[in-house]
This record gives structure tokens, C-alpha cells and sequence, in this order.
């Protein structure tokens, strides 16, 4: 049993800020009551323990408050990413076996309900309830899913115990220290497991949640609000420092990257500021980072944080450890997806250097052969997202009927016309002539965090067809 971090800060810290959300500020005393009162609500409703709960959840103050009334019920909190439209709600909370849904951002869809729907549920999230003793958390209690990416395929529900997420916040605070006075921004969904982590990482240390809600830019609202702890992925980075950013105007004193390849420059300006950024390597599996460092070197995450185990097996990395996750859940199977020898195995290629430290060379499954040569598209990835002018890039390889297959670059960057040339030479500066992509492509308009390769390769072949 662990003790509610927020019940215990409420007692401990009563009238410290727990939460920011726009002009709503709560204290742990009135968290912890809002919590209390909708757990009550929910065990009102009928939830009992592994009972699933479905929310259409990214970051509302609401959302955060079920999430952690679902910890105390016992109820397994499935978020999912409110843009869905509601037959794939429908679908997901099927493939789940969850019968109910709570619709904490937006309303339901116009789709058709069906039998299988899930039945839509309604809370108060403005009561309040006094909790007369102290609230005590089963470790070993199921309380959420979260979907893969499905950026190489059909996503997948990811189950977590609560000792999972525990783990993993003490874990990253070995290297990430939070205390009370720190403000973590949920920069990211309660839908992606970094952004679901977030909130475990703050209260464990009696510290402050800023939620993302505000209408002022990210440089704007840092600068404002006392926000010290930072996740990003590398290109929303990128164009705080086109806005101008500079963390001396800011109380900001950790920034998070991960999610993509880091790009150099960005590195070295950041450090040039006075705020050397940390990379992250994690996964939903392992209930979110891994390795966290100092990116030292293209593809370098760091070494294993306390409570994760990592190994080299015939290039691939393999996991295990107190974060693991409780297997894969479809349709009421549970799926452990370990070896013989309980590791799972991540599917991503990599190597440890010789300071112990993981690096990340890519996805296995997305190599490809061009020629005779192997050829990794995130080892093209970093070379681009290197060059000062580049946001993001991403290559897929496309069929060619001379050489089995050939890679394809999509670039989000700040070009003249005509400088493809120029950008082909940047590559070739540091790789094989026949790693420099044959096409530079204009990148897309797209939603979410990670993009997928299988949707981007058939974006390739539809323009290369045409031009």
C-alpha cells in the first residue's frame, strides 16, 4: 500500500498550490476534496475495482481530477485522444471492454450509438468532499491504459499497475529533482504516457501542476507563470526559439526533450542560454522514460534510471523492471508480451558506448535495403534536423525498379527555392552518397505527437507519382 500523494500533501501542506488551470487555482486541501467527491460519485454510479473507465481526455482540469478519483476507486482510467472520432471511440472502448464513458473534453459525436457503445456517465467536478482519514493506494491495482502511438501499426492498450507510474516518477527524479517549489507544465496529453506521468512526478513531491490550458503562446506563458519543469518534443523547442524564446526570463530550470531526434543546434543554443536541456528515451511499456541524459552525441539517451533494466540482444533493446507494464489488453485478454526470460523487447535498434550510456539508433522494423546496403532512415533523420534551417524531418523508403527500394525525405523547413541541392550536400557531408534522399518533400499537415512512417511512405508514393 502506498499512501494518495495528494491526501498526504493535503494534510502535510493543506494550503500549498497543488494545480494551476487558467484562472483556477487549487490547493492540495481543495484537490484532495475534489478528488474524494467525485471517487464518491463514482462509487455512487456502481465502479467497482478493475472496473474501466473510457475519457476522451488531453488536459482539462476535469480530465486530471477523474484520472486520479479512478486511482482511488480502483477504476482503470482509459484516456484517449478527444479529436477521435466516436466510432473509434466506440471501437477502442469495445476492444477494452469498457462499458462507460466520461466525456471530460468535448461532447459525444454524432455517431451512431450501438449496443456496444459505451454508456455515457456525467460528474460533478466542482464538489467537494472532506476525507476524514488518511487514503492509503493498492500498488498493485490496475489503474490505466494507454494506446500506442500505432505511428508502425494498430495501436495497442498498454495496462499499468499504480506501482508502475510510482516507480517510474521516483525513478526520474533521481535525475530530474522536484520538490515543492517546482511547476511542471502538462505539455503533453494524459492520452500519451509522458503527459499521464507528469502529474505522479509533481504531487509525489508536493509540488505544482500547470495544465496547458492558457490562449497566450508557450513563450508568453512561460515567461508568466512559474513553471520550472518542461517536456517537449524537439520541434515545439525549435519554434519557441524562432519566437524568441530565452529561458532568463523564465523560472524554468529543467527541460525534458524526447520523441524524435535531437537536433544539435537546438542542444547548443539551449546550453548557450544557460539551460542545458536532458534527452529521454521511454516508452509506454516501461510507463514512460527509460534513460534519461545529457545528449552528448547524436542517438545518446543516457544510462538506465533506477528501477529499469536494460540489455543488448543482437542489436535490439530490451527492457524490464519495477515500470514494466502489466502486458497488452484486447478484448479481455492480457497479453504480457515478454521472452522466456521476462524482457520485452522494444523492437528498436541501439548499443551502449563505452560511458554506459544507451544510444538509439532507430526502429528496426524500418530499415530497409537500397542496392545491397542497409540503410536506418532515422541515422538521415539526425543528419537533417542538424542542419540550423531544418524543424523536423522524416524519410520512408519508396520502391525504386533499380534498386529495390530508395529513401524519400519529408522536411519542414525554413528553405529557399532551389536549396535542395544545398541540403544534399549537408547530408552527404556526413553520410554515404547513397543515404542522400532522392526527393525532398514538403512536410504535411498532421495531427499528434509522433507521425506515421506507413501513412508518410504512401503520402511519398502518391506526390512522386504526379511530379
Amino acid at each position: 500500500m502506498q499512501p494518495c500523494p495528494v491526501n498526504y500533501w493535503a494534510t502535510e501542506t493543506p494550503q500549498h498550490i497543488a494545480l494551476h488551470s487558467g484562472s483556477v487555482t487549487l490547493t492540495y486541501r481543495m484537490l484532495d476534496r475534489r478528488i474524494a467527491a467525485l471517487s464518491r460519485q463514482l462509487a455512487q454510479k456502481g465502479f467497482q475495482p478493475g472496473d474501466k473507465l473510457m475519457a476522451p481526455a488531453k488536459g482539462a482540469l476535469a480530465s486530471l481530477l477523474l484520472a486520479w478519483a479512478c486511482l482511488r476507486v480502483g477504476v482503470v482510467f482509459c484516456p484517449l485522444n478527444p479529436a477521435f472520432p466516436s466510432a473509434q471511440q466506440h471501437a477502442l472502448a469495445q476492444r477494452l471492454q469498457a462499458s462507460r464513458i466520461c466525456y471530460t473534453e468535448g461532447e459525444q459525436g454524432d455517431a451512431q450509438v450501438t449496443s456496444s457503445a459505451p454508456a455515457p456517465i456525467t460528474l460533478d467536478f466542482s464538489e467537494e468532499l472532506i476525507t476524514e482519514q488518511a487514503v492509503q493506494l493498492n500498488t498493485e491495482q490496475r489503474c490505466n491504459t494507454i494506446f500506442t502511438s500505432g505511428s508502425s501499426g494498430m495501436p495497442k492498450a498498454v495496462l499499468h499497475r499504480l506501482g508502475n507510474h510510482l516507480a517510474s516518477a521516483n525513478g526520474s527524479a533521481a535525475l530530474i529533482p522536484v520538490d515543492q517549489q517546482s511547476g511542471w507544465l502538462l505539455s503533453l496529453p494524459l492520452f500519451h504516457i509522458g503527459g499521464y506521468a507528469i502529474p505522479f512526478r509533481v504531487f509525489l513531491a508536493g509540488g505544482r501542476v500547470i495544465l496547458d490550458d492558457g490562449d497566450a503562446p508557450l513563450a508568453a506563458r512561460l515567461e508568466q507563470q512559474p513553471i520550472t519543469h518542461l517536456s517537449l518534443v524537439p520541434t515545439q523547442l525549435w519554434r519557441l526559439l524562432q519566437a524568441g524564446f530565452d529561458p532568463a526570463r523564465t523560472q524554468l530550470r529543467e527541460l525534458l526533450l524526447g520523441g524524435a531526434a535531437i537536433p544539435a543546434p537546438l542542444v547548443a543554443h539551449m546550453t548557450s542560454l544557460g539551460l542545458a536541456p536532458k534527452v529521454s528515451y521511454g516508452l509506454s511499456e516501461m510507463a514512460s522514460q527509460v534513460c534519461t541524459g545529457a545528449p552528448s552525441a547524436p542517438g545518446v539517451v543516457g544510462k538506465p534510471l533506477p528501477g529499469r533494466d536494460v540489455r543488448i540482444i543482437n542489436n535490439e533493446i530490451q527492457v524490464r523492471g519495477d515500470t514494466l507494464f502489466s502486458g497488452y489488453l484486447n478484448n479481455g485478454a492480457l497479453d504480457p508480451a515478454l521472452n522466456d526470460e521476462g524482457w520485452f523487447a522494444t523492437r528498436d535498434k541501439g548499443y551502449f558506448n563505452s560511458a554506459g550510456e544507451l544510444v538509439v539508433e532507430g526502429r528496426l522494423d524500418n530499415g530497409f535495403i537500397s542496392g545491397g546496403e542497409n540503410i536506418q532512415p532515422e541515422s538521415i533523420e539526425q543528419r537533417l534536423v542538424d542542419h540550423p534551417s531544418v524543424a523536423q524531418a522524416l524519410v520512408v523508403a519508396v520502391p525504386h525498379p533499380e534498386w529495390g527500394e530508395r529513401p524519400v525525405a519529408f522536411i519542414d523547413w525554413q528553405a529557399k527555392s532551389g536549396e535542395d541541392q544545398a541540403l544534399a550536400r549537408w547530408v552527404r557531408e556526413a553520410l554515404p552518397g547513397f543515404m542522400v534522399p532522392d526527393a525532398w518533400l514538403a512536410w504535411p499537415s498532421v495531427k499528434g505527437l509522433k507521425p506515421s512512417r506507413t501513412h508518410f511512405a504512401k503520402l511519398a508514393q502518391e506526390q512522386l507519382a504526379v511530379m
